[in-house]
C-alpha cells in the first residue's frame, strides 16, 4: 500500500499538497486571462485614406489618427465629398467610375486625374467666404461645407457627363457630423461626441486581410482589399477575428468598436475599372455565410471603429484588443 491509498491521512495531505503545487505551477504557466486586459491580436498590415468620398484612395506608411478620422499631411479622410446641385451626396453606389479619379497633394493644392481627362487643381484648405459656404445633406444629416468653386465642378460635371455637380469641402472650423445621431435599423451604439466628416456612419474601419483570405477562397475570381475601402488592415489573425474585438490599442491610439459594416453593392465594383460586377460578387458571396442579427440581410465584412484616444499609428505597429 502506498502513501496516496484511500482513507490514510499521509495520503490526503499528500493529495493536497501535490492539488496545491500543481495549481500554482499550472497558474504560472497558464495565468487566467483577464478579459478587460488588452492582448495581442495581430499587427498592422496597411493603412489606407481615402481624402474624397468614393475617389481612389492609396496606402501609406504612417499616420494620425484624430477624432475625425486618420490624417495624413494635409489630407484627412473622407473630408471632400461630390454632391448634386441640391447639396444631395454622391458615391460609386450612383457613379460606379468615381474610383477612378485620384486625388494627389501637391504641396497647397489637391490635383485630380482621370481617364480622359486633363488633370485639375484646387486649393487644399480654401479660405471661408460668404460665397463659397454651402451644405451637404448625407443620409438623414445637414452639415454645413466649403464649395470648391466652379472650375473644378465643371470639370466633374464633364466627366459623369452630369450637369451641375458640386465638391464640398468639411473645413477644420465647420461643424461635423455626431455618429450618435446615425439612423439606423438596430441599436445605435455610437455615443455623442463620436464625430466624423462625410463618411457613411464614423472616423474608422477595420478589416484584417485573413477575412479576405478566407471571401477569397470561396470566389472564381478573387478580390482586392480596396473593395472594401477600409482605413486599417490587420495581419497575424484568425479570419473574423475583429468581429470580437471590443476596443484596440495602437501605440497611444484607442479606437472603440461600433458595429459590423454592412455591405452593398458598393463592394461589387472593380475600383481599377469603375465597373459593377455583374454577378454581382462578392457581395453574393457574402450574403451566403456572414449574415448576423441584428444586420438584416446585408453581410457583415469588417468592423466600424472610433477614436477614444489620439495619436499615431505606422504598419508594423503590433495590435491590442479587448475581447467581447
Amino acid at each position: 500500500m502506498n502513501v496516496f491509498d484511500q482513507g490514510s491521512a499521509p495520503a490526503l495531505f499528500a493529495a493536497v499538497t501535490a492539488f496545491a503545487v500543481m495549481k500554482y505551477v499550472v497558474g504560472i504557466r497558464f495565468p487566467k486571462l483577464n478579459k478587460n486586459q488588452p492582448r495581442y491580436v495581430g499587427r498592422i498590415a496597411a493603412i489606407w485614406i481615402f481624402p474624397i468620398k468614393s475617389f481612389k484612395g492609396f496606402s501609406i506608411q504612417e499616420a494620425e489618427c484624430t477624432q475625425l478620422g486618420i490624417k495624413w499631411k494635409e489630407f484627412t479622410d473622407r473630408h471632400w465629398t461630390v454632391t448634386t446641385a441640391d447639396g444631395i451626396y454622391l458615391t460609386m453606389r450612383q457613379e460606379p467610375t468615381m474610383s477612378l479619379i485620384e486625388p494627389i497633394l501637391k504641396d497647397d493644392q489637391v490635383q485630380l486625374s482621370a481617364p480622359g481627362m486633363e488633370p485639375i487643381c484646387f486649393p487644399v484648405c480654401p479660405d471661408i467666404t460668404n460665397n463659397n459656404l454651402s451644405k451637404v445633406i448625407l443620409k438623414t444629416d445637414t452639415v454645413p461645407s466649403v464649395d470648391c468653386g466652379d472650375e473644378v465642378a465643371e470639370w466633374l460635371s464633364r466627366y459623369f457627363k452630369r450637369p451641375g455637380l458640386r465638391l464640398h469641402f468639411s473645413a477644420p472650423s465647420q461643424e461635423k457630423r455626431d455618429s450618435s445621431n446615425a439612423k439606423k435599423l438596430w441599436d445605435n451604439p455610437a455615443k455623442p461626441g463620436d464625430m466624423c466628416a462625410f463618411p457613411d456612419y464614423c472616423g474608422y474601419m477595420m478589416l484584417s486581410r485573413a477575412s479576405l483570405a478566407d471571401l477569397n477562397s470561396r470566389l472564381t475570381k478573387p478580390v482586392p482589399i480596396t473593395n472594401f475601402r477600409a482605413n486599417i488592415i490587420i495581419e497575424d489573425c484568425e479570419p473574423f477575428a475583429e468581429d470580437s474585438w471590443s476596443s484596440v490599442r495602437i501605440g497611444d491610439v484607442q479606437l472603440r468598436a461600433l458595429d459590423a459594416c454592412t455591405r452593398c453593392i458598393l463592394v461589387t465594383i472593380d475600383q481599377t475599372k469603375g465597373i459593377k460586377d455583374k454577378n454581382e460578387q462578392p457581395l453574393a458571396t457574402l450574403k451566403k455565410y456572414r449574415l448576423r442579427e441584428p444586420y438584416g440581410d446585408k453581410p457583415c465584412f469588417g468592423i466600424n471603429h472610433t477614436l477614444d484616444k489620439p495619436g499615431k499609428i505606422k504598419v508594423g505597429d503590433p495590435v491590442y484588443a479587448t475581447i467581447l
